[in-house]
């Protein structure tokens, strides 16, 4: 190996491990979000249960 091959494999581990760790913060930020509304979800189904 030469070091334009390594040079080229150092930066595209480094730009893959950018892109996981940006996509795992985008994940990680909508989970509370989904949880809430998860709950809304819920809430609206027991409370269509009751007289419908």
């Amino acid at each position: 190996m030469d070091w334009d091959t390594i040079t080229l494999l150092v930066l595209a581990a480094f730009g893959l491990a950018g892109l996981v760790l940006t996509l795992a913060a985008e994940i990680l930020s909508k989970i509370p979000a989904v949880i809430e509304a998860w709950r809304r979800v819920r809430t609206a189904w027991r409370e269509g249960d009751d007289g419908s």
